[in-house]
């Protein structure tokens, strides 16, 4: 058997252990919990197997044809898993980091129902299950397929605790934006199918490779518009920070830790391996823009909220649109900063969910105005939301620092572009520090009502996200240049991604990527960046909110017409932009 071959088997498993999860809780209340860690340790050491060849040189591309179909004079058509530095980037992630979110949601719900705790399992599997294909796959109509099953997961999880009215509120707006979402990647995936004749991505580059056609050119406005709603994107953002509202901090951390990064990966696949950067069209400059609107969006809400758990989510959807501005430049610089700083993103962001959700399920409190002394009742805790917020704030020796800083170098020839990213950088550090001082660093007059005890699955995934958080902040030279390298290669040489599709297997291109870890310029910034970000947090702490932010405020009802809405807008300006 060739590694080739072994990428179905990271799918495969997790789906098989969500089918049983249910089952044997007949048998034993603990065996869901058994049987996920044993199949995403599976899937974590398949997918290791596979990097040490996809990572090994300069980067491989490595391909699977189901049933042996392979392509014939460069005609696809058979269903393809391709791993590329890129993906399988985010298919690690999803299974080193999905395995330590479901230890922690399975043991800290471990007392509720059988038949509860095996839906529980069931869902969590199916969704990591999905990340991981979408990761893998290599045509448009299987990622479509794959986005449904993240969708499914990801309405049952929100919804999952019917006893709450929020809850089901917050899984009727993903159903209705999600539906829209997936409407609009079909309806392109056919589009480019009915003009092209072809699903596969290599397929697809060859065939676009050069002068794009208008129907094409429209297909790239709905995949855009689509999964740009699945990754929270401004202006199709409306029910993300809903959906974190209700649900526990473990599964707030799979949606915002690894779920809406598939929307992001697609996208740069379609941008930059698919359509190319070359091929005649302002995909570039849509991307950038809607990353920035969304960087500076997120951040301005993030530093209005009260809600701790809103707050981090709307924190998210600032970073999506960061991740966009890097993956946007189409530099070596600013494309591996991207890929870096996407997996950065999981490890602190689940952090950070995983924090706020062991306060909220030891206190019952939700709202920072009503919490404070924490640092000394929950130092564990309290050091782990520290180490994620100073990770986000990019303060050197932690991960978030070292991809920032390649972002912003891929930055320098868009001044205005970067000065926009530095701005939402200073209000998320803002919004961050707020954060942990309301929390975890002011004193608290009355004691808490009730403090229940922590369990021991939450424990060791605080410290081993907070670990994994300063472990990849050391001059992370290892990480930059063997994985977030090659993944820039190949996005940024999308005939080479397409030629090892079609061709079963072939090697990534080298490309430079001058970077040095620390250089006096970097430093200087970071530090005004965050002296900035300090003094404005302690300055929101003491005004009344501007009316710019109380109007954003006023923007974001709550109703689900006002968010279809917005996003029916945000589909109108990719197809303008694009077709214009």
């Amino acid at each position: 058997m060739s590694v080739a071959e072994l990428l179905p088997l990271p799918v495969v498993i997790p789906i098989g252990s969500a089918i049983l999860a249910p089952l044997v809780t007949k048998i034993h209340r603990r065996l869901p919990l058994i049987i996920g860690i044993g199949a995403m340790l599976g899937s974590l050491a398949l997918l290791l197997v596979v990097a040490t060849r996809v990572y090994s040189g300069n980067g491989q591309v490595l391909t699977h044809y189901f049933s042996a179909e392979k392509p014939v004079r460069g005609q696809v058509l058979g269903i393809a898993f391709a791993a590329d530095p890129f993906g399988l980037t985010f298919a690690l992630l999803a299974a080193g980091l999905g395995l330590l979110l479901l230890v922690s949601l399975l043991s800290e719900f471990g007392d509720i129902g059988e038949r509860e705790l095996g839906g529980l399992a069931c869902l969590s599997q199916l969704l990591l299950a999905a990340l991981i294909a979408s990761a893998l796959t290599a045509d448009t109509v299987n990622l479509f397929v794959w986005f449904q099953v993240a969708a499914l997961s990801s309405y049952g999880l929100t919804g999952f605790f019917l006893e709450r009215p929020i809850a089901l509120e917050a899984a009727f707006k993903i159903v209705v934006l999600t539906t829209i979402g997936s409407f609009a990647v079909f309806i392109g995936a056919a589009m480019l199918y009915a003009k092209n004749g072809a699903l596969n991505f290599g397929q697809l580059h060859n065939t676009l490779d050069g002068e794009v056609s208008r129907p094409a050119i429209v297909a790239l406005a709905l995949l855009v518009a689509g999964f740009a709603t699945k990754s929270g994107i401004a202006p199709f953002h409306g029910w993300l920070p809903d959906a974190h509202t209700p649900v526990p901090g473990a599964i707030s951390a799979l949606f915002s830790g690894l779920m809406v990064n598939l929307g992001i990966v697609a996208i740069v696949r379609l941008a930059l391996q698919v359509y190319g950067r070359h091929s005649g069209h302002a995909i570039l400059g849509l991307i950038t823009g809607l990353g920035v609107g969304s960087a500076l969006l997120g951040a301005l809400m993030a530093l209005a909220q009260d809600d701790l758990k809103r707050l981090l989510a709307w924190d998210t959807v600032s970073q999506m649109g960061v991740l966009l501005v890097g993956f946007a430049s189409a530099t070596a610089e600013g494309v591996a900063g991207a890929t870096f700083h996407l997996v950065n993103h999981g490890l602190f962001k689940a952090l950070l969910f995983l924090g706020a959700g062991a306060i909220v399920h030891a206190t019952g409190v939700t709202r920072l105005s009503e919490m404070g002394g924490l640092a000394r009742l929950r130092p564990i805790t309290t050091a782990a939301f520290t180490v994620g917020a100073m990770s986000i704030a990019g303060v050197p020796g932690f991960n978030g620092y070292a991809s920032l800083q390649l972002i912003h170098e891929g930055l320098h020839h868009q001044p205005a572009i970067l000065v926009l990213a530095l701005v939402a950088q200073v209000i998320t550090v803002a919004a961050l520090a707020r954060a942990a001082y309301l929390g975890f660093y002011r004193r608290r007059a009355e004691p808490y009502q009730h403090l229940e005890a922590q369990h021991a699955g939450m424990r060791l995934s605080l410290i081993t996200l907070g670990t994994a958080c300063v472990a990849l902040g050391v001059p992370p030279y290892l990480v930059v240049h063997e994985v977030a390298r090659p993944a820039a290669s190949i996005l940024l040489n999308p005939a080479a991604y397409a030629s090892g599709v079609l061709a079963g297997s072939g090697a990534v291109p080298p490309i430079a990527l001058p970077f040095a870890y620390g250089k006096p310029g970097d430093l200087i910034l970071t530090a005004v960046e965050i002296a900035l970000g300090l003094l404005l947090a302690a300055a929101y702490l003491r005004i009344r909110e501007p009316r710019p932010i109380s109007l954003l405020r006023r923007l974001h009802t709550g109703s689900v017409n006002d968010y279809a809405a917005f996003a029916a807008t945000g589909l109108a300006i990719c197809a303008f932009v694009l077709i214009g």
